[in-house]
C-alpha cells in the first residue's frame, strides 16, 4: 500500500514538470533564445536537399513563433556563392515549393558586414551574423529585411553534403 502511495504523486509531479517544461519552451536555444519549432526544420527528401544547404527562421514579434522560414540549396561555397531557394514556409503553415528551373537565386556577398542573402528582386536581404557557421544542428543569428515581412529576428543553420 505504501508504493501505491508513493507512485501517484511521482506520476503527478512528473506530468506537472514536462508540462512545465513544454510551455515554456525548454530545452531553450542559445543564448536563452527559444530553440526553433521542430515542426518547422526541413526535413532532406531530394538529391538537391542532400546537397549543402542553408535553413532560415524568422519569428513573431515576441520571437517565440516562426513567422516565415526560407531553404536553400548551395549552389557553390565561394565568395559569390548562390543561394537556389528550395521553400518558403509561412507561419499559417503554407508551403511555397520552388523545383528545377523556378528556384531563384539568391545572391551572397561575404564582403557585407555581416554576411547577406538577397533575393533576385532585391525585395528581401538576410543578414547572416557570425563568420562561416559550421554545419550541422549549430544555429546561428540572423536577421530578415523585407517590407512584406518587415524586420524579423531569427536564426539559420547550415547542413553540409
Amino acid at each position: 500500500m505504501n508504493g501505491r502511495r508513493l507512485t501517484i504523486p511521482i506520476l503527478v509531479a512528473a506530468g506537472i514538470s514536462l508540462a512545465a517544461a513544454a510551455v515554456l519552451g525548454w530545452p531553450p536555444g542559445e543564448g536563452g533564445a527559444p530553440a526553433p519549432a521542430a515542426r518547422s526544420t526541413p526535413a532532406p527528401a531530394t538529391a538537391a536537399a542532400r546537397s549543402p544547404s542553408l535553413y532560415c527562421e524568422f519569428y513573431n514579434v515576441t520571437g517565440r513563433t516562426p513567422k516565415v522560414g526560407f531553404s536553400f540549396a548551395v549552389e557553390h561555397e565561394d565568395a559569390g556563392a548562390a543561394y537556389a531557394q528550395i521553400f518558403r514556409r509561412e507561419m499559417s503553415g503554407e508551403q511555397t515549393d520552388l523545383e528545377g528551373a523556378d528556384r531563384p537565386l539568391w545572391a551572397f556577398d561575404e564582403s557585407d558586414d555581416p554576411a547577406t542573402l538577397h533575393s533576385p528582386d532585391g525585395a528581401i536581404q538576410i543578414n547572416l551574423y557570425g563568420d562561416r557557421p559550421k554545419p550541422g544542428s549549430h544555429w546561428f543569428e540572423a536577421g530578415l529585411r523585407s517590407v512584406q515581412y518587415l524586420n524579423r529576428e531569427g536564426k539559420c543553420r547550415r547542413s553540409a553534403a
